[in-house]
């Protein structure tokens, strides 16, 4: 996964505090061993991926309607698209009586997560930026 760069940064404030610890826990699970004594582990950082992905994807929103984003219903439904795959993720990782073993479902979240949060912030994100960058009152507005 790239490391974090200038160039991802959205509205210099609490999106990109999000992004940053979104990837942030992403490193740390890819960091984790694909062994079965780690589960708990990589259950624990997922949920906490999710549980940040669902409070940002709110203030995402919240920042979108105030500027009125033209694709504020797309974001939205890729959002929602992301929550089902990290809970499909988390049922997979938790599942000890599964067709799947840790390290294979592990394996296959190693390769989802961080292409799907590099796809979104360069396909999604990036783009809102331009709109963030029209409207700095509303933005200093949302700040406070």
């Amino acid at each position: 996964m790239l490391d974090w760069r200038a160039e991802m940064v959205i509205d210099h404030g609490v999106l990109d505090d999000d992004h940053r610890q979104t990837h942030e826990l992403i490193r740390r699970f890819l960091a984790l061993p694909g062994d079965d004594d780690q589960r708990a582990r990589a259950t624990a950082l997922l949920e906490r991926l999710r549980d940040l992905s669902l409070q940002h994807f709110a203030r995402e929103e919240k920042v979108q309607m105030a500027i009125r984003y033209p694709l504020l219903d797309e974001h939205r439904a890729q959002h929602r698209r992301m929550i089902v795959l990290l809970s499909e993720i988390i049922e997979q990782v938790e599942a000890r009586e599964s067709a799947f073993s840790f390290g294979y479902a592990k394996s296959k979240a190693d390769q989802l997560l961080p292409f799907w949060f590099m796809e979104h912030l360069a396909k999604a994100d990036l783009a809102l930026k331009l709109h963030i960058a029209k409207t700095p009152t509303v933005m200093r507005a949302l700040a406070r």
